[in-house]
């Protein structure tokens, strides 16, 4: 059974997210930018709240400082839809884990094209006389 800062948390998300896209007015943000997990404080009154970002640099620099001028426009949101007394101080940090998947991605499909560059320079793989 979860216990209950993971049921919030996955609320707190869900919430977000929904914000996010539909409610937040800022460019800085759009469909390039999506709520990515929460992890809430055991006592409920932190929420670290992971975002992705598919963009460059300037995109991600652009989307960190539009959650930190809608932290308090989302926080209320957050508190006239959550069912609790205690709304979490929200932190907001970028979840680099798919920009560090796709440069993986990137460093494999190099390898094999190498390797397949290698294998065709080597001829018929018999070795020559």
């Amino acid at each position: 059974m979860r216990n209950r800062s993971d049921r919030m948390g996955d609320e707190i998300r869900r919430i977000l997210a929904e914000l996010v896209q539909r409610k937040l007015n800022d460019p800085r943000i759009n469909e390039s930018v999506s709520i990515t997990g929460v992890d809430l404080s055991r006592d409920l009154s932190n929420a670290r709240v992971y975002y992705s970002v598919y963009g460059d640099e300037e995109a991600q620099k652009d989307a960190k400082a539009a959650f930190e001028k809608a932290k308090g426009y989302l926080r209320t949101e957050l508190a006239s839809r959550l069912r609790s007394r205690k709304v979490p101080r929200l932190v907001f940090i970028e979840d680099k884990s798919f920009r560090e998947g796709e440069a993986i991605d990137q460093l494999l499909r190099r390898i094999k094209e190498q390797e397949v560059g290698h294998e065709s320079d080597s001829g018929s793989g018999e070795p020559t006389a």
